[in-house]
């Protein structure tokens, strides 16, 4: 079963991270076209970045299920001038998300009033246009700090995004954890970005909460992990990605 024609997209400019469209943006969508064709919620998503996405260029998104039923599984994959661009395997449950009980929830969660407005820098990363961002902790990019952490509320502004859409978006929204440890910028670019949904996705414009980090890097990439939590404390989606460091 594969969606008819596929979905065919152009990305502004202004989502652009550093060289090529943002991942988390690209992840959104194969996640949208995954659930769209299940008929039902996503739980889990891996999607592999195989090469930049240029703006201004059309890209084909379309989505064929492997497995159908009760658990589905569906992939998913982005094109750009007949190249393979991205690709994810998507799991799906065909009933409703039931509510969760997290272990190790923290006591208390800092509120969006106790957040710094920061703004990225747009010479760098356009797509910051599109986010809002007030950064909690002392931790900011490139300000050489002592840990790989960065901390934020984050909301999309000026943008109406499918809420999947906007979930890939928030799950990418902060820079590299890495960059809270240096001074100076760097490309790099998210290769693999795995994410499991918890609960559902804030309307877009709502408050976000994400806590991200370095959990280990070598002279080749690093991993980020990721928390995403709704105002109202719940917990959204964990996520993981995989990110390619510039050669030493």
């Amino acid at each position: 079963m594969t969606l008819a024609t596929g979905r065919r997209l152009v990305f502004d400019p202004s989502w652009r991270s550093f060289t090529h469209t943002q991942g988390g943006l690209l992840v959104g969508h194969l996640l949208d076209a995954a659930a769209d064709l299940a008929g039902a919620p996503p739980r889990a998503v891996t999607a592999h970045l195989l090469g930049g996405v240029a703006a201004a260029t059309e890209v084909v998104v379309s989505a064929t299920a492997d497995r159908a039923g009760r658990t589905g599984s569906v992939r998913s994959e982005l094109r750009q001038d007949g190249e393979l661009r991205a690709v994810a395997q998507t799991l799906t449950l065909a009933r409703p998300v039931s509510p969760g009980i997290e272990h190790w929830a923290p006591v208390e969660l800092p509120r969006v009033g106790d957040g710094v407005p920061f703004e990225l820098p747009r010479e760098y990363v356009p797509v910051a246009e599109h986010t809002e961002i007030r950064a909690l902790g002392a931790a900011r990019p490139l300000a050489g700090g002592a840990e790989p952490r960065l901390h934020a509320w984050v909301r999309i502004r000026g943008a109406e995004l499918a809420p999947l859409v906007q979930l890939g978006v928030l799950l990418d929204a902060l820079p590299p954890s890495l960059f809270a440890v240096r001074t100076l910028p760097a490309t790099m670019p998210t290769v693999e970005l795995t994410a499991h949904l918890a609960g559902p996705v804030p309307e877009t414009g709502a408050w976000v909460r994400v806590d991200q980090r370095t959990t280990w890097a070598d002279a080749d990439i690093a991993v980020d992990e990721v928390e995403l939590r709704a105002a109202d404390g719940s917990l959204v989606a964990r996520g993981r990605q995989t990110r390619r460091l510039p050669p030493s």
